[in-house]
This record gives C-alpha cells, sequence and structure tokens, in this order.
C-alpha cells in the first residue's frame, strides 16, 4: 500500500487531500503543527488504511531536514508528498516585519525546498506536488512575504522538474477562491466570486480532481495547474 507525505494535513487543503488519499488507498503521513491532528487522524483512519502524526515547525529548518527520516523510520513505501503547510500573513512590504519575513520564508519556501530535496536522495521515485496559490500571476504586495514565497515555490516547482523527472516528477496545484481565509464573513466567498470570470466560487472537489489528474498522467511534470476560475489572469 503506497504512502502519501502531507504536510499541513490536519487543516484545510491538506486535510481535505488526506482524505482523498486516503480513500484511495494511501497510508498517510501526516504533518502538523499546532493544529489538533486527532480528529483528521482519526477520520483517515476509518479509511482503513495507516495514519501517523508527526509535529513540526517548519520555521525551523534544523527540525525541517530531519522530518523525512522521521517518516522513513515508520514508511517505507513512500510514493507521493504533497507540501501543503503554509502561512498567510497580510503585511505589505513596507509593514513586513522581519519575523514574518523570516518565517514565511522558511515555512513555505525554506522548508518545501529541503523536503524536497531529502524526498529526492532517499525515496527517489513517485511525485511532489506543491500546493501554490493563483497570486503568483498577479503583482499584488498585501502580502508580501508569502507572494514572493509562493512565487519562489513554483520556480522551485519547474526546477526540479527538470533536474528531477527520470525518476520523480514535480508539480504544482494553485488554488483560487475555494476556501475562504480564517475570520472571513460567512458571505466572503460569494461577493469575491464577483470579481471571479467566471462568478463562481471552487470547490475542494475541483482541487482534488486536479490533484488525480496529476497522479494519474506520468508524463505530466513541471506544471501548475492553476484551478481559478482564470481569475489569475485579470490582472497582468
Amino acid at each position: 500500500m503506497p504512502t502519501a507525505i502531507i504536510t499541513g494535513g490536519a487543516v484545510r487543503i491538506g486535510r481535505v487531500m488526506a482524505l482523498h488519499l486516503a480513500d484511495k488507498g494511501f497510508n498517510i503521513a501526516l504533518h502538523y503543527h499546532k493544529s489538533n491532528p486527532s480528529a483528521a487522524i482519526k477520520e483517515i483512519k476509518s479509511y482503513g488504511v495507516n495514519c501517523q502524526g508527526y509535529a513540526c515547525d517548519f520555521s525551523n529548518l534544523i527540525q525541517a531536514e530531519q522530518f523525512i527520516a522521521r517518516v522513513l523510520a515508520d514508511f517505507d513505501d513512500v510514493e507521493l508528498l504533497i507540501n501543503s503547510a503554509a502561512n498567510f500573513i497580510q503585511e505589505n512590504l513596507e509593514e513586513t516585519q522581519r519575523g514574518t519575513l523570516t518565517d514565511t520564508l522558511h515555512l513555505n519556501l525554506m522548508s518545501p525546498y529541503l523536503l524536497m530535496r531529502d524526498y529526492k536522495r532517499t525515496i527517489n521515485k513517485g511525485m511532489v506536488v506543491n500546493i501554490i496559490d493563483e497570486r503568483v500571476r498577479k503583482h499584488i504586495s498585501t502580502f508580501g512575504a508569502y507572494s514572493v514565497s509562493k512565487v519562489g515555490l513554483q520556480h522551485l516547482t519547474e526546477l526540479a522538474a527538470v533536474e528531477w523527472g527520470e525518476t520523480v516528477r514535480v508539480n504544482g496545484i494553485a488554488p483560487g477562491l475555494i476556501l475562504a481565509p480564517q475570520g472571513r464573513a460567512p458571505d466572503y466567498l460569494e461577493k469575491a466570486a464577483r470579481k471571479v470570470p467566471t462568478r463562481t466560487y471552487g470547490k475542494t472537489e475541483n482541487l482534488l480532481q486536479a490533484l488525480d489528474y496529476l497522479i494519474e498522467n506520468q508524463f505530466v511534470n513541471g506544471d501548475t495547474l492553476f484551478v481559478d476560475g482564470a481569475e489569475s489572469w485579470q490582472h497582468l
């Protein structure tokens, strides 16, 4: 039975993907940091697969470098790494605090870099999927450090795909308006959808369809699938 490593797997997109892959027969190595993973792990195990939780602070690069080895001590059949863990802090370029910049780049870019490197070194098969963001096509500085980190992650995706394609495919998924940011009003998605060309917002099922496509099509490598209703093209 194959295993998927999912960072940020206890919440939001990571959790949705973890449950979907469990339903497809994957064992799950579920990373979490501050979130309580108990409910997610219990639900994943209800699909009859194995699930182990791994606490790790990816803003700490030393912990990030130890992570893949921790997983491989429990699972020897890993075929997929999904980098979903991220922060999303609203500070424009001038407002950005040093701590925000450091934590964001470590968590959203540098730790995925190290996880991908160690995945290639030790597992060297299957696929990496990086969760990016439709914002990488825009030049909106509202979330300065976050935007820089996601642009870097997309470029890293492409570099790794070229270097590793013979053994490890590397792709990305760039979600658009699908999940409301935490703390937003209940009608946030409906109002925001007015700015999307389709005049709709997406559902998590749309992301899962993208993930299935990347898993099943063995000749897709180095691509980022924009699941955003063409929102990202409006600001070029």
